[in-house]
């Protein structure tokens, strides 16, 4: 039996990825500037950057989003609408959730921390019910691991499946701004639906759905936040992800390996 070597969750792959991709990032229309219309930085700077940020999240080095907070906020009211099920703050999630249906607003709260102001959202508590009930049925932040073999040994994928429904699993995402295909060089579907199966969870995944909302609202002028619903929807297919998810890794490993001294945080490493 082989030892296990690393531990990974999917935000590393997909981190990953983004530095792999660093010339599709220095070539994107982002990274022009409009008057000059020259590259605001180089292909060295972006690479750097994004070097810098998937060696920042091996570490675990805190930070600050709204964004991200906003996202968790309405992954949680859904999660809390789904199961009818009051949410109770942890040192997990210390957010507190207040509804209101008079005023139809259900309002999220994070408390101040070192790195961020303490932070109000306040979302359209009809809107949630609704996209709530998209989700009937689904078992919620679900936490599945399995042990992928490779040739630099056994690593094991980890991570929190937002929603499982039979066999079809679900990952919900917010944003600004939403074009098709926006997730698919994500790793959640790959991952997830791999470890349900490697580890007898499941016997087969037949889909993965990442189930983008791009939000509106939370402004002075339309405080509530709503949004569209956009189903990215991706059929599974058990031995291509295999193929796939192999191959992602053991690069992936390559690049821990030869970047370990400015690895502080050892638990990717499974030393801790």
């Amino acid at each position: 039996m082989s030892q296990l070597r690393y531990r990974i969750y999917p935000s590393l792959l997909d981190k990953f990825e983004d530095y792999l991709r660093a010339d599709e990032e220095a070539e994107s229309f982002f990274n022009v500037d409009r008057d000059t219309g020259e590259y605001k930085r180089s292909p060295e700077e972006i690479e750097t950057e994004l070097k810098q940020s998937l060696i920042d999240a091996i570490n675990r080095v805190p930070f600050s989003s709204e964004a991200a907070d906003k996202g968790t906020a309405f992954n949680a009211l859904i999660d809390s609408m789904i199961h009818r099920e009051k949410h109770i703050p942890s040192e997990r999630e210390p957010y507190q959730i207040i509804g209101d249906k008079e005023t139809n607003i259900v309002q999220v709260t994070f408390p101040e921390t070192e790195l961020a102001p303490m932070r109000n959202f306040l979302f359209d508590r009809k809107w949630v019910i609704d996209e709530a009930e998209y989700f009937a049925g689904c078992i919620s932040q679900l936490y599945v691991s399995a042990t992928l073999p490779t040739r630099y040994g056994d690593v094991e994928l980890y991570g929190y499946v937002d929603e499982l429904r039979k066999d079809v699993v679900y990952d919900i995402k917010t944003t600004s701004s939403y074009q098709f295909g926006k997730y698919e060089r994500k790793w959640q579907r790959h991952v997830y639906p791999y470890c349900l199966i490697a580890s007898g969870e499941l016997e087969s995944v037949s889909a993965f759905e990442y189930t983008a909302y791009q939000l509106k609202g939370g402004t002075s002028r339309t405080p509530l936040i709503s949004g569209t619903r956009y189903p990215e929807y991706y059929t599974y297919n058990h031995g291509q992800t295999v193929k796939m998810l192999t191959n992602h890794v053991e690069r992936f490993i390559e690049f821990l390996e030869a970047n370990r001294e400015l690895i502080t945080d050892k638990k990717i490493f499974a030393e801790e």
